[in-house]
C-alpha cells in the first residue's frame, strides 16, 4: 500500500507539472496570425487613425467589434473599393485590390469564431502605396466642405475648382498621384483638363468658361461651385484622365503612352469631401482640406491615347424624344450599342486601335453595369460591376490591351433601383438624372 501511494503521488505529480508547461492552443483562425496581416496589406491604408474610412482595423479592439460587418462587406466585394470583377471571367485588370476567394474566407471563419485575437505582434506595416517623387504639382485652395447633398448625400459635398497648370505648349500626361491635404474629409478625386472657349453641355450658345463663371456665381462668398457630375452640370469635359480614391498611390499609364493636355487647357478639379462618415463616428465639420494633384509630364509619348467618354442614354437628349427608365422597379435596364470602329478607326486614320484602360459611371441609382465587345466571333465580356458604388469612381486598366478592329462594337448594360420614384427617370449630368457611361483609354 505504501509503494502504491507513493506510485499515485509520482504520477499526480509528473501530471501537474505537464499541465503547467501547456502552451494554450493558437485559435484556428485569429486577428494577428491571419486576419491583421490581410488588413495592414490591403485596408490600413484607409481603415487607420485620420484615414478616411470610418473605422480601424489596425487594433485588434476595433477590429473585432467590427468584424460581422467587414466580413459581410469583403463576402460582399463592397470593400476594399474594387467594384470591378476581377477573376478573369471578365478582363484581366493591373493594380487589382480585390481579395481573393481564400482571403475573404479567412475573414469569415474569424468572425463566425468570435474574432479570437490570438498571439500580439508587432511586425506588420500597412502598405505604401506608391508615389511621384516629382512632377507638376496643382493644388486646391484651403477650403472649408459644408454638407450640400441632401438626402441622398447628407454628409457629402462635391465641389470643384479651376487651375491654371502653366503650360506654355502641348505636353502629355503620362501618369499622376493625388495627395488629400486632410485624409479624414477626402473621398475622392477627379481631375479633367477643359476648355473655356469651347461650347458647353446646355445648348445655349454659353462656352464652358461662361457656364463655369455661372455656376461659380452662385457661392461668391465660397471658392469654386458645385459639381456632383464630372466638372458642374453643364460643363463639356472630353477626358478625365484622373480619377483617384484613397489607397491608390500613384498612377501611371500604360508604358510609352499618354494623354495631350494642350497650353489653352485648364484643369478642373473635382473633390468629394465626406464629413462625417457614419453615425457615432468623429464630425468634420469646420475642417479645412488643401489637396495636391501631382501631373507627370512629358515632352513626347510613343503613342497618344484618349480618354473617351461614351454614354448613349445621354445622347438620347440630343436626338428627338429622350429615353427613360421606368420607375417603381427593383431593375430597371437601359442597354446601348455603339458602333466603335465604325467611326473611331476612320476619324483615326487607323486599322485598329488597342483599349488600354475602362471606366464604368452611374449616378446614385445604379446597381449593375456591365460592358462586352461584340465581334463576329461572339461576345467577350470586358468590364463587370456586380455591386455599383457612386462613392467609388476608379479607372481600370488591363494586363493586357484588348483590340479593336472592323465591325466591333461596344454594348453597354446598366441596371437602376427606381424603386420610390413614381416618375421615370431621365438621362442628365445632375445626381437626380441618371447616366449609363462607359469611358474608354484608347490608343491607336
Amino acid at each position: 500500500m505504501h509503494r502504491a501511494y507513493l506510485l499515485s503521488l509520482t504520477s499526480l505529480a509528473l501530471l501537474s507539472a505537464c499541465k503547467e508547461d501547456e502552451v494554450p492552443a493558437e485559435p484556428e483562425t485569429s486577428y494577428w496570425q491571419h486576419v491583421a496581416p490581410i488588413y495592414f496589406e490591403s485596408c490600413v491604408g484607409c481603415h487607420s487613425e485620420g484615414g478616411v474610412a470610418p473605422f480601424r482595423l489596425d487594433t485588434y479592439a476595433d477590429a473585432s467589434a467590427w468584424a460581422d460587418a467587414s466580413a459581410a462587406a469583403v463576402a460582399g466585394r463592397t470593400m476594399p473599393p474594387w467594384l470591378m470583377t476581377s477573376d478573369g471571367s471578365c478582363g484581366e485588370f493591373s493594380g487589382s485590390r480585390a481579395l481573393t476567394d481564400e482571403q475573404i474566407e479567412t475573414i469569415s471563419k474569424w468572425a463566425e469564431a468570435g474574432a479570437p485575437e490570438g498571439t500580439v505582434r508587432d511586425d506588420l506595416v500597412a502598405a505604401a502605396p506608391p508615389r511621384l517623387d516629382e512632377g507638376v504639382d496643382l493644388h486646391t485652395p484651403e477650403f472649408v466642405p459644408a454638407a450640400q447633398g441632401g438626402p441622398i448625400s447628407t454628409h457629402d459635398e462635391y465641389r470643384c475648382f479651376l487651375v491654371d497648370p502653366g503650360f506654355d505648349k502641348d505636353v502629355f500626361l503620362t501618369g499622376y498621384d493625388v495627395t488629400p491635404g486632410n485624409p479624414a474629409l477626402v473621398h475622392h478625386v477627379l481631375a479633367m483638363p477643359v476648355d473655356l472657349a469651347a461650347p458647353s453641355h446646355l445648348g445655349n450658345g454659353m462656352t464652358n468658361g461662361e457656364v463655369i463663371e455661372m455656376l461659380d456665381a452662385d457661392s461668391p462668398d465660397r471658392d469654386g461651385w458645385p459639381c456632383y457630375s464630372a466638372a458642374g452640370e453643364g460643363v463639356a469635359v472630353a477626358q478625365i484622365p484622373i480619377t483617384w480614391a484613397p489607397g491608390m498611390g500613384a498612377v501611371a499609364y500604360p508604358e510609352g503612352t499618354g494623354v495631350r493636355l494642350r497650353a489653352d487647357d485648364r484643369v478642373v478639379i473635382q473633390m468629394h469631401y465626406n464629413l462625417h462618415h457614419h453615425d457615432g463616428d468623429a464630425d468634420h465639420t469646420g475642417e479645412s482640406d488643401r489637396s495636391q494633384v501631382r501631373l507627370q509630364i512629358a515632352g513626347s509619348v510613343e503613342r497618344e491615347g484618349f480618354f473617351m467618354l461614351l454614354d448613349l442614354f445621354i445622347d438620347t437628349l440630343f436626338t428627338g424624344e429622350p429615353a427613360a427608365i421606368e420607375p417603381g422597379q427593383a431593375s430597371a435596364k437601359y442597354t446601348w450599342t455603339a458602333d466603335l470602329a465604325d467611326w473611331l478607326l476612320p476619324d483615326l486614320g487607323v486599322d485598329q486601335v488597342e483599349i488600354h484602360g475602362i471606366f464604368p459611371h452611374m449616378h446614385e441609382r445604379g446597381r449593375t453595369w456591365r460592358a462586352d465587345l461584340v465581334e463576329e466571333t461572339g461576345d467577350q465580356c470586358v468590364g463587370d460591376v456586380a455591386r455599383w458604388d457612386f462613392g467609388w469612381q476608379l479607372y481600370y486598366f488591363y494586363d493586357r490591351p484588348i483590340v479593336l478592329g472592323p465591325g466591333d462594337k461596344l454594348r453597354v448594360t446598366c441596371d437602376y433601383d427606381t424603386r420610390g420614384l413614381t416618375d421615370p427617370v431621365t438621362p442628365g449630368w445632375g445626381t437626380q438624372n441618371e447616366m449609363c457611361l462607359a469611358g474608354l483609354f484608347i490608343v491607336p
